[in-house]
């Protein structure tokens, strides 16, 4: 009997407490912000404690959420009390072998420290972006990790210097230089520059680039491919854009690119789904790899080793990059001091260059 009187009170007390939270004003992080007259980015940060906001400034918003009986969800309220926390992935194309291994990477980093971790595939970055980012800090997420140069846009860089200025973002090969973003970046200059070394020295002279114009992370691969065929000595004109990052588009490049230029002996492909469509269209057309032509493609990722023959590789470091950014974040979340951090690009050698 005591328990069914304990559990009928229970009951009361909840829906008692239900019933207020209905009546009040309901207000969103937005209306809050606008009220207050500051960013969502500090009320999020006033609503999970955090001390890093002017005392005058929390005071005021602490002032607003009073009046309109604003309530945050309860899980909200767990993050401060448990010290768990939620950090979102964002990225453009989770089909990519290269983004789903680094995110893979990142979240078994962030699970060693019980961090929640959400994916997010975003398809067009100009429109969808700042209606990305507001919905997750309206989600309570505590940091943003954003994955690939494609964040590299005017409007991510726009966005994030002045919407977001005091919320916590890491990039992987985004180069941002902002102060509320710390990034984990691949030397791509160097990485090309020691490949075009590396086929210098097997006596490949007549190397091609065949890579996606659009890409910021591309247009760093071409500076380093540039400067390590005019180290070489050698003629930097066997160049070519792809459509997209596709093995059709690579296939549909690497046809074209041998009417141009005939004498290829050795093609360097900016991404791994590239390469596996130019390797398909030599099988097809029965030029033997790498006997007549050498193939290296960037990233080193799982296609790298199904595809046949196996692929040379610029190694990018997926699971160092992803373990890093990782770490960067929780060091951020911890309060810890954070530096930029430049890994850099081996070359693992299979038998698309060497048998």
């Amino acid at each position: 009997m005591k328990d069914e009187c304990w559990l009928l009170s229970e009951r009361e007390r909840r829906y008692n407490d239900y019933t207020r939270r209905e009546h009040m004003q309901k207000l969103t992080i937005y209306d809050i912000s606008q009220l207050a007259g500051v960013s969502i980015t500090t009320v999020s940060r006033v609503l999970n404690g955090n001390d890093s906001v002017n005392p005058v400034t929390r005071a005021k918003v602490e002032e607003i959420i009073n009046q309109h009986g604003y309530v945050p969800k309860q899980k909200a309220r767990n993050f401060t009390r448990m010290k768990s926390y939620t950090v979102a992935l964002i990225l453009d194309d989770i089909r990519h072998a290269y983004m789903s291994e680094l995110a893979y990477a990142i979240i078994q980093q962030l699970s060693n420290w019980k961090v929640n971790a959400i994916v997010c595939n975003i398809n067009d970055v100009e429109r969808e972006f700042i209606d990305k980012i507001d919905a997750l800090i309206h989600q309570r997420v505590n940091g943003i990790i954003l994955m690939g140069s494609i964040f590299e846009k005017n409007i991510c860089r726009v966005a994030i210097e002045r919407r977001y200025s005091e919320f916590p973002f890491v990039t992987v090969n985004a180069n941002l230089a902002l102060p509320n973003v710390c990034e984990v970046l691949q030397d791509h200059v160097q990485g090309m520059v020691d490949a075009v070394r590396y086929l210098n020295q097997i006596n490949r002279k007549k190397i091609a680039f065949i890579y996606l114009k659009k890409s910021n992370s591309d247009q760093r691969k071409m500076t380093g491919f540039i400067k390590g065929i005019e180290e070489c000595g050698l003629d930097a004109s066997r160049i070519l854009q792809a459509e997209t990052l596709s093995q059709e588009a690579g296939n549909k490049a690497t046809c074209k690119l041998l009417i141009q230029y005939p004498d290829v002996d050795a093609i360097i492909y900016s991404g791994e789904r590239l390469a596996v469509g130019g390797v398909h269209a030599l099988n097809d057309l029965g030029i033997p790899i790498p006997e007549q032509i050498a193939i290296i493609s960037f990233n080193n990722a799982h296609g790298a080793t199904v595809c046949y023959p196996p692929l040379t590789s610029i190694d990018n470091k997926i699971a160092e990059s992803g373990k890093t950014a990782a770490q960067m974040m929780i060091n951020i979340l911890n309060r810890e001091k954070v530096e930029n951090v430049m890994l850099s690009c081996g070359l693992v050698i299979r038998q698309s260059t060497e048998k």
